[in-house]
Formats: C-alpha cells, sequence, structure tokens
C-alpha cells in the first residue's frame, strides 16, 4: 500500500457557495423590503435590517470560502504505511503512528457519521498542542470520546464507508510493522 491523500470536496463547496448565494440574496431582500414586512412577528424595520445585515455578513464570508475551496481544495488527511495525519494543513504535530493507534470507533451526531481515532495516549497530543482553540477542542474530543481526533467525512472527497474501509485497512497491515 501507499500513501493517500484525501482532499475536501469541491461538490461540497460548490454546494456551500450556492447556499451562500442564496442567503446573501435573501438578506438583500430583506434588508430593502423591512419596512413592508407586516405580516412576520417581528415588526420593527429596525430589528428586520439587523438581521438582514448579519445574513449578509455571514454568509458572505460563506461565499469567500466556498469559492476559495471550489477553487483550490486543500488536502485534509494523509494516509500512509508510517501512519496517520489528521490536519496537515495546519499541524505538522498531528502526525500519529500507526502503534500509537488503538482503534477506529464510529459515531453519528445528527446524521453526520464522525470516525474517531483510538489513541493509547491521548493526553500526550493534549500537552503538544500550541494553539490554544485547538487544544480546548481536543480536551472536549477527550471528554467526550477518550480520543482527542477525529474525522467528518462529510467535507471530504470519499464517502464515510470508504474512509473507515481504508483506514482499517491500514491499520491491520502497519500496526504491527510500525
Amino acid at each position: 500500500m501507499e500513501k493517500i491523500e484525501i482532499y475536501s470536496s469541491k461538490k461540497k463547496s460548490f454546494l456551500l457557495l450556492l447556499g451562500s448565494i442564496a442567503c446573501v440574496a435573501m438578506g438583500f431582500w430583506l434588508f430593502i423590503e423591512a419596512d413592508n414586512l407586516t405580516g412576520w412577528r417581528v415588526r420593527n424595520p429596525f430589528f428586520n435590517r439587523a438581521i438582514a445585515i448579519v445574513t449578509i455578513v455571514f454568509f458572505g464570508l460563506g461565499i469567500f470560502v466556498g469559492i476559495k475551496r471550489v477553487i483550490q481544495s486543500k488536502i485534509s488527511l494523509i494516509i500512509d504505511p508510517k501512519g496517520l495525519n489528521v490536519n496537515p494543513q495546519k499541524s505538522l504535530t498531528d502526525f500519529i503512528l500507526w502503534s500509537e493507534i488503538s482503534g477506529f470507533n464510529e459515531i453519528k451526531i445528527h446524521n453526520t457519521r464522525i470516525i474517531i481515532i483510538g489513541v493509547k495516549e491521548p493526553d500526550y497530543w493534549l500537552d503538544n498542542e500550541t494553539n490554544i482553540i485547538r487544544r480546548k477542542l481536543m480536551l472536549f474530543n477527550i471528554k467526550n470520546y477518550n480520543s482527542p481526533f477525529n474525522i467528518s467525512a462529510a467535507g471530504l472527497d470519499i464517502s464515510a464507508d470508504k474512509l473507515i474501509e481504508t483506514l482499517n485497512d491500514y491499520y491491520k497491515r502497519y500496526k504491527i510493522e510500525a
């Protein structure tokens, strides 16, 4: 087996882009028609315009992210005979050797399948993380799932079934050799 690089999905990024454009268009419509919306629960035009501005700004950022992802897909996961790199774009410390992995579990949260990467010493990874936000997320994952790492195939260019199958194949083959 050789090194596998899994990228973010351009199709899903394009859907994000379309949804964001639709929401920004609705935000502009709400801003323009704020005075005419009398049948709505909130009859205050100032409040309607505030909601419209928040919608335009939030989903405007979604347009920016969607365009960026459609133009250039990012590498999201690297699987190779030595180990697994969960976050190659942001952190080089997230390279996990197969010998440090205890297995994979799958959970489902609101129809999103998430693969939990079981590691033998979760506190080691938490102590080595320097980014405060990532550290807090790792702590949350350790408290709830006993592992600092998880992967959601929702934004990847691979199905969850294929991803878990590939991870298990590599784990079975290389855990002894690592």
